[in-house]
C-alpha cells in the first residue's frame, strides 16, 4: 500500500466521522443509543481530556496546533509506514477536529457519555486521539520496523 495513504487517510477519516457526528449531535436532544452503555449527550467542553484546564481554551488550542505540526513534522522527518504512520495520522486527525471546535466555537462539542461508569463526554476526535496513541506505543513496541522506513 502507499505509504502517502497511511499518512492521510486515516487522520481524514478521523475528522470526516468526527465533523459528521458533531453536525448530527448538535441538532439532536439526548438519547440512550445501547441501554446501560452509551447515551448521546450534547456537550460544551471548555477543558481537554479527563475535564483538565478547563476555560484555558487558547492554553490548549496551542497545544494542538503543536500537536498537529509536530505528527507532520514527524511524518515527514521519520516517513513512518504502516501501523506508525496510521497512529500519527490518526491522532493529528483527532487533534485537528477538535482544534476546528475550538476555534469556530470557543469550545469542543462532545456528546458520547458512558452509562456504565461515571466517566467524562468525549466524542469521535478524542476517540481518534486515545485509539492513535495506543496504536503508536503499540507499533513501538511489536513493529519497531515501522519507525525505520525512510
Amino acid at each position: 500500500m502507499n505509504k502517502r495513504v497511511l499518512y492521510i487517510v486515516p487522520g481524514l477519516l478521523v475528522l470526516g466521522v468526527d465533523r459528521l457526528v458533531k453536525m448530527l449531535a448538535q441538532s439532536t436532544f439526548p438519547h440512550v443509543l445501547i441501554p446501560g452503555v452509551l447515551a448521546v449527550v450534547p456537550a460544551q467542553n471548555t477543558g481537554m481530556a479527563l475535564g483538565l484546564f478547563q476555560n484555558h481554551s487558547y492554553l490548549i488550542l496551542i497545544v494542538s496546533v503543536l500537536l498537529v505540526l509536530f505528527s507532520i513534522r514527524l511524518l515527514r522527518r521519520i516517513r513512518p509506514g504502516g501501523l506508525a504512520a496510521a497512529s500519527i495520522s490518526m491522532i493529528a486527525g483527532g487533534a485537528l477536529g477538535n482544534m476546528i471546535d475550538r476555534v469556530a466555537y470557543g469550545y469542543v462539542i462532545d456528546m458520547f457519555k458512558p452509562l456504565f461508569m461515571n466517566f467524562y463526554i468525549f466524542n469521535i476526535a478524542d476517540v481518534g486521539v486515545v485509539v492513535g496513541a495506543i496504536l503508536c506505543a503499540v507499533s513501538l513496541r511489536f513493529r519497531p520496523q515501522d519507525w525505520s522506513e525512510a
